[in-house]
């Protein structure tokens, strides 16, 4: 079953390459390095669902690939986890939509304005969140037409698996700079935690006094009646959101998912977790400081400061 490992294939997106690692954990999953994916824990279980006659998993290594991008730490995958394997889970983000997040990953490796970013095809797929090289290439040709990114090598160089270098113009800063104001507009706080009726009063009390109190619009996906896929749901109304809280209390994979989504999003994800389960916090998420509370006024007192420190107050403050 694993023979592809031994021949140097990651098992997500399945690029073969000498460079592509495998290395087993002290748990029961391997670290897999990969120069398109880079870096992401596997389990046994997911490891098997990613083998056989399963193609490229696109979307899975475009989610894991923002991970790594963003410094959020190494993700972890699991056959049973709300990423379910094929990616059913993840955003169909529209055409426009990948443009977006391609320009804003450019941004990220900018080290100043006018220094010119370093763009290898074949392993950069996953910055656009695209299937293929061609479909990369496509919104790569798209940005420099709407003269949001200039190339900075040979302008009349084909684009193809070679390395070439492009920088993001004047137009482009002002086009980041405008989305990143429709961030600032949003008024919704997105609340992922654990659904169970222990849990239950820290949502009705706390948590949506903090947020209603500091200006935004608590949101908690069980708390309205739809008729939507409750994963479509979910991403949804994160990508409609300003800020995620997530309480990590009970340790659900989902919260942590649902963050690690936001994550990806660019959005600020503000932890939280009751005392006496702080020692169970996964190791990913530890180097986040997290609002360790005791109880119900101790958690409201904390999230609201916490919301007006990061994010500020909101208009209905």
């Amino acid at each position: 079953m694993f023979e592809d490992l031994t021949e140097h294939v990651c098992p997500v997106c399945k690029l073969a390459e000498n460079s592509i690692e495998k290395k087993r954990t002290p748990s029961r999953g391997f670290f897999i390095k990969c120069p398109r994916c880079k870096n992401f824990i596997i389990t046994w279980e997911a490891l098997v669902a990613t083998g056989g006659d399963q193609g490229p998993l696109p979307k899975l290594s475009a989610w894991i690939r923002n991970f790594n991008e963003k410094g959020t730490g190494i993700p972890e995958i699991y056959q049973e986890s709300p990423e379910k394997i094929p990616g059913a889970s993840l955003p169909d983000y529209s055409p426009r939509e990948k443009q977006i997040i391609l320009l804003q990953n450019i941004e990220r490796k900018t080290r100043y304005p006018g220094k010119p970013v370093q763009i290898v095809p074949k392993y950069d797929i996953p910055l656009a969140w695209a299937e293929a090289k061609d479909e990369f290439l496509y919104y790569i040709t798209s940005l420099i037409e709407r003269g949001f990114l200039r190339r900075t090598d040979d302008v009349d160089k084909v684009l193809d698996d070679l390395t070439f270098f492009v920088a993001i113009t004047a137009n482009g800063w002002d086009y980041l700079e405008k989305q990143e104001r429709h961030i600032q507009e949003r008024t919704q706080a997105f609340v992922a935690m654990s659904f169970s009726g222990d849990l239950k009063p820290i949502w009705e009390g706390p948590i949506y006094n903090a947020i209603k109190k500091a200006g935004y619009k608590p949101y908690r996906v069980d708390a309205e009646a739809h008729s939507d896929r409750i994963d479509a749901k979910i991403i949804s109304e994160i990508k409609n959101s300003r800020f995620v809280i997530a309480d990590v209390t009970e340790q659900k994979r989902g919260v942590y998912f649902e963050a690690g989504f936001a994550l990806g999003l660019g959005l600020t994800v503000i932890w939280c977790v009751r005392q006496d389960d702080l020692k169970n916090v996964h190791f990913d998420t530890r180097q986040y400081n997290h609002i360790v509370w005791v109880d119900l006024d101790d958690l409201e007192n904390k999230l609201f400061d916490f919301i007006c420190a990061i994010i500020g107050k909101g208009k209905g403050a």
